[in-house]
């Protein structure tokens, strides 16, 4: 969308001009999102969509602007502006459209980003204000305060898994916009994304009590977006969410293939970025892992710093565990510390759920927490530890952690990760499905059972000295304690059933 006519020589020069001052990305979204020039005798006429965005471009860009016209025009040039909403109206998606029965002021229908007939909710993000700006934001949407934030860097556990994250984090939380922006975290389900970005807009809130911040998940900005698109109240929207020091979005992956919804937060990003301002996302996987997301977007994500929080490590999960029963004022010995943190590898919350259980088991009967108490709170934890496993599940969860296809594993290539991906999964197979070397070379290519004695032996090793395995994943190179490794893919083989 450009802010000048096509075939208007003289203002497309004085719009080059201007955007050469102000630099190409804040003209883009200032002034080609939000504008319309157009030179009169008695001066430049811009027309805006409403008063936010002209008294914007007054205080911020009326210096520029006067020296670009005094370069191309040779004068000094009056500059006034006229709020004119219909000129920016945004065209609804074909499938978005009123019903013709509807009403003539009917509300707009939602976009394609929702499900057809699904009812919009009202999202609830979180979101901070200074007395600088616009009217406060929490006289327009019921906006909640700061204690709907649950979390706080103080009770955030840091290990080798998260320390760069953690790191990060803070550094954004004391220097926003400065360095790593924009910062975006990504890791699997329940390793302390949503934790740690809380826990950053605390500690944004105590060294910058005057700036501006709002915290919210993809799906609570896409419902925002859409209410307002229903309600023709987008520049409501746009002011809250664009004029803020700090935006942190978490979940950010909901927002893939929702295209209307990705060009808003486009826009929204594109806005925040070119002022100088932080924005902080997390997400499940990576940015160009997400399916369904515009390469512009992915593009903006991976240009600031991207950083993987990983599985705590058995040290680790023993530090969360102590917390987690300190928290709950029940008492654990180390013993039924570490039997925990072996059997439960995946995530925080299931570290969290363990601690629950056998907390609950201590109230309610009065037994000590021992291990013995322990292996009746959780169940079938070590019954499964036993349990045969389908060779299939293990070569499954083998591909899905190193990225490779199942015909990687079968084929005779030898590049680094499908080899180590290769051992680990005969490895597995060996102790966890009890098959004998010849059947698993069978099953892994037909391959000769020396070759996977080799392998095994190879990584039963690793295992023994604990050795870091090194292999490159379709983000960078990764890095795992053999152990810990191990011990994690037999867990989600297992889970598999």
């Amino acid at each position: 969308m450009s802010c000048v006519s096509a075939n208007d020589l003289q203002l497309a020069r004085l719009a080059d001009a201007i955007a050469q001052r102000v630099g190409q990305q804040r003209f883009h979204v200032w002034f080609n999102n939000s504008t319309r020039l157009d030179l009169r005798q008695d001066g430049l006429e811009i027309a805006v969509p409403n008063d936010f965005i002209s008294e914007w471009i007054g205080r911020n860009f009326t210096r520029p602007i006067q020296e670009a016209a005094t370069e191309v025009l040779g004068c000094d040039l009056p500059v006034r502006f006229s709020v004119v909403p219909e000129l920016f109206e945004i065209a609804v998606p074909a499938d978005a459209r009123p019903d013709k029965t509807s009403a003539p002021h009917a509300p707009r229908a939602v976009p394609a980003d929702a499900a057809p007939g699904a009812a919009i909710s009202r999202a609830v993000p979180i979101v901070g204000e200074s007395g600088r700006g616009p009217a406060p934001l929490a006289a327009t949407a019921g906006f909640s305060s700061p204690s709907r934030l649950r979390h706080r860097v103080e009770t955030f556990i840091v290990g080798c898994g998260n320390q760069l994250a953690y790191n990060t984090a803070l550094y954004v939380s004391e220097f926003p916009g400065a360095q790593y922006n924009p910062l975006f975290i990504h890791g699997s389900c329940g390793l302390g994304k949503t934790h740690l970005l809380q826990g950053l807009c605390h500690r944004f809130i105590a060294n910058h009590p005057t700036k501006r911040w709002m915290y919210l998940t993809g799906e609570e900005f896409t419902n925002e977006f859409l209410t307002a698109l229903r309600t023709n109240k987008l520049d409501v929207f746009r002011r809250r969410v664009r004029d803020l020091d700090l935006l942190v979005i978490d979940d950010v992956h909901f927002l893939a293939g929702k295209k209307a919804t990705q060009e808003e937060f486009l826009h929204t990003f594109n806005a925040i970025e070119a002022l100088g301002r932080q924005v902080v996302m997390a997400s499940d996987d990576h940015p160009k892992l997400i399916e369904e997301f515009g390469e512009s977007l992915v593009n903006r994500f991976v240009s600031g710093m991207v950083v993987r929080i990983d599985p705590p490590n058995y040290a680790t999960r023993c530090q969360i565990l102590h917390a987690m029963a300190h928290r709950m004022n029940v008492r654990l010995s180390e013993e039924v510390i570490a039997w925990v943190a072996r059997r439960v590898t995946q995530n925080v919350r299931e570290l969290e759920g363990a601690i629950t259980c056998i907390a609950a088991e201590v109230r309610l009967t009065g037994c000590e927490a021992d291990v013995a108490m322990a292996q009746h709170a959780l169940g079938d934890l070590d019954r499964q530890l036993v349990a045969p496993v389908p060779p299939e599940n293990v070569m499954q969860s083998v591909c899905d952690y190193f990225g490779l296809e199942h015909k990687d594993l079968m084929s005779g290539r030898r590049q680094r990760t499908i080899s180590l991906a290769r051992s680990v999964a005969m490895f597995l197979v060996r102790k966890t499905a009890k098959l004998s070397f010849p059947e698993i070379g069978v099953r892994m290519g037909k391959r000769n059972h020396s070759t996977v004695i080799s392998a095994c032996r190879r990584i039963e090793r690793a295992v023994v000295r604990n050795e870091p395995l090194v292999w490159t994943s379709s983000v960078g190179e990764r890095q795992e304690e053999a152990s810990e490794l191990l011990q994690r893919l037999e867990e989600q083989s297992r889970a598999r059933g």
